[in-house]
């Protein structure tokens, strides 16, 4: 499952994305995915990266991420956990918000 059980506080994870979810947003979220997250998560967002096999928790399946809220989303991208970094000072809120909506585009 998504997260592995990881998920937000309720009042992180019922913010909604205020970003437009057009193809430029989607566009920035991708670039943001494919400089700082698909080295872990794959190209693809499948959780095969070719740094996956060294990271814990292993890098979570990005395509299976089911009825996750963009605040939940957001959050873990926030919050980081294990290897997976922290980006809420790292990342501009926009780029986070446009990583979501990337991300949500992936599932299957």
């Amino acid at each position: 499952a998504f997260g592995h059980g990881w998920m937000a506080p309720a009042g992180a994870a019922a913010r909604r994305n205020p970003l437009p979810r057009d193809a430029a947003t989607i566009d920035r979220g991708r670039a943001v995915y494919a400089s700082l997250c698909a080295e872990c998560h794959g190209a693809e967002g499948r959780g095969d990266g070719p740094k996956a096999a060294r990271t814990w928790p292993a890098p979570t399946d990005l395509t299976l991420i089911g009825s996750h809220s963009p605040g939940d989303i957001a959050w873990e991208i926030e919050n980081g956990r294990g290897d997976m970094p922290a980006f809420k000072d790292k990342l501009a809120a926009a780029d986070i918000w446009a990583l979501t909506h990337w991300i949500q585009s992936l599932k299957r």
